[in-house]
Order: C-alpha cells, then sequence, then structure tokens
C-alpha cells in the first residue's frame, strides 16, 4: 500500500472534519468494522461493568464512538498530534507505551486497541511496552480488546507472543462463545487480567 502523503492526509482529515461538523454521519465501509460497531461496541456499551474505558487511536472514522459510550468514561488516546480533532473530550496525546503516565494500576475496565498493531505500532520492543502497560492499567477481570491485520504488510510478528500476554488470559467474548473473532484477513484477540486473588507465576 502506498502511504499517504502528509498534505493528501491532511485535506481528508479536513473534508471529514467538515462533514462531520454538519452532521453527516461517516462511516468506514469493511466487514470487519462492521462487526466492531454492529456487534462488538454494543456489547460493552450495554454493560454497566465496564465503565473507565480507553479507546486507542483515532480518525474520523472513530469520533462518533463516544456517543455510543455515553455515561461512561470514555477516554481516547492517540500518538499523532494532528488526529485530535477525533478524539473524546478527555483525549491524550502519546504512546500506547507510556499509558502508565496517565492511569494507575488497575484503573481501567476496557482497553479497545483496534487498527493500531501493524500500523505504526510496529516495532517489537514498543508493541511489548505498549501491551505490558494495557495489562498494568487494567483492573482484576478488566478486558483487552485487540483487533490485527493478519497480513506481511501489516504483521509484523504474531502479537499475542509477547512477553507482557503472560500477564493476561484469553476472555471469552460471550456473543461469539470464543476469545478470537477472525473476520477475513483481521483478528480480534479478546484477553483478560486474572483475578488478583491468584497472581501470575504462583501456585495455589
Amino acid at each position: 500500500m502506498m502511504p499517504v502523503p502528509r498534505n493528501a492526509q491532511a485535506l481528508r482529515w479536513l473534508v471529514a472534519r467538515a462533514l462531520l461538523g454538519v452532521g453527516v454521519p461517516l462511516r468506514l465501509r469493511s466487514p470487519d468494522r462492521a462487526i466492531l460497531e454492529r456487534a462488538i461496541l454494543p456489547y460493552f456499551t450495554s454493560s454497566a461493568e465496564f465503565r473507565r474505558v480507553l479507546f486507542v487511536g483515532c480518525d474520523w472514522y472513530t469520533q462518533r464512538y463516544e456517543r455510543s459510550f455515553r455515561g461512561k468514561e470514555y477516554v481516547t488516546i492517540e500518538v499523532d498530534p494532528a488526529r485530535r480533532p477525533f478524539g473524546a473530550k478527555r483525549h491524550i496525546i502519546g504512546s500506547l507505551a507510556d499509558l502508565g503516565h496517565h492511569f494507575g494500576r488497575g484503573e481501567l475496565d476496557l482497553i479497545l486497541c483496534n487498527g493500531v498493531f501493524g500500523w505504526g505500532l510496529d516495532s517489537r520492543e514498543e508493541s511489548s511496552r505498549a501491551f505490558a502497560a494495557c495489562a498494568g492499567t487494567l483492573r482484576s477481570g478488566g478486558v483487552l480488546l485487540i483487533g490485527w491485520d493478519d497480513v506481511p504488510e501489516h504483521r509484523p510478528f504474531d502479537p499475542t507472543t509477547l512477553p507482557a500476554f503472560a500477564q493476561l488470559r484469553p476472555w471469552v467474548f460471550p456473543p461469539i462463545g470464543a476469545a478470537r473473532w477472525t473476520v477475513h484477513t483481521h483478528v480480534y484477540d479478546f484477553f483478560t487480567t486474572p483475578p488478583s486473588e491468584t497472581p501470575v507465576g504462583t501456585s495455589g
């Protein structure tokens, strides 16, 4: 895929902002995005268990997600300052690897990280730091969703092989009864933090 020139990308964002500003509903049309918006997000927005939510990565097609999480503590994080207009009212400009600078241990109930790994979060070192930070800021029983493209150009390695995932366990997403949902070449992996009374690495 050819990279979008910076000026063309900026123009695309300006057009999207203008259309959103006058109430034109914009959607990214793809099968995996449809699954996210019609099945995954509605499950979490309707559950009182997930009140403190972090959404990772912002673009014009994610701006409206904040409305879906009305009544919850919804925060966005994005490393590119130019995408601030598409973030939530509470928005963090920074890397997911530095999440611990913004949230305390066990402070979050849910982290949604879709289309970030392999699309900027590419190195093993930064990815390991990022997902370790996710594990550290999730409460016991909190959920981490990772959506990633299982294609060579956007899969530098299998993210679930990182040491950070030793701190997590697969979490069965109730609507499908499985911890992994594959849509064509896009993979949704669900993880949870283990109960605090049985820390990882200890025996009963």
